[in-house]
């Protein structure tokens, strides 16, 4: 069964005092927990994202579309990146998330909704 873990985090960790150590550390964490999901077997797929400031949304009210710059939600943290990963279970699925690093932020959890046909 495949679950999307989707990587919400506060930015601004990075951008203060310490902030590109901080980044360094994160992203070495990330490469770690590529190396286990390989070594363990589990089929992933993962891409990071670019700043939010860096996003554009469409919204749409009844009809009509609109373009806004930056994410779709106000909120201090951001969709930073994601992993598709291909387990037996939720309780795999939220065990692999534990680990995915994060300095300040959340993990969620969803299963994916394969397409049909």
């Amino acid at each position: 069964m495949q679950f999307m873990l989707m990587i919400n985090e506060d930015e601004s960790p990075y951008a203060g005092e310490g902030g590109a150590a901080l980044l360094e550390a994160t992203l070495a964490g990330h490469m770690k927990l590529a190396e286990d999901l390989v070594a363990a077997g589990v089929p992933f797929s993962g891409e990071r994202l670019k700043p939010a400031a860096m996003a554009t949304t469409i919204r749409w009210d009844n009809g009509a579309a609109t373009l806004h710059d930056g994410p779709f939600a106000e909120t201090h943290e951001e969709l930073g990146g994601f992993y598709i990963i291909d387990v037996a279970s939720l309780d795999e699925a939220l065990e692999w998330a534990k680990r995915i690093p994060v300095p300040k932020g959340g993990i969620e959890v969803r299963p994916v909704w394969p397409m049909e046909g």
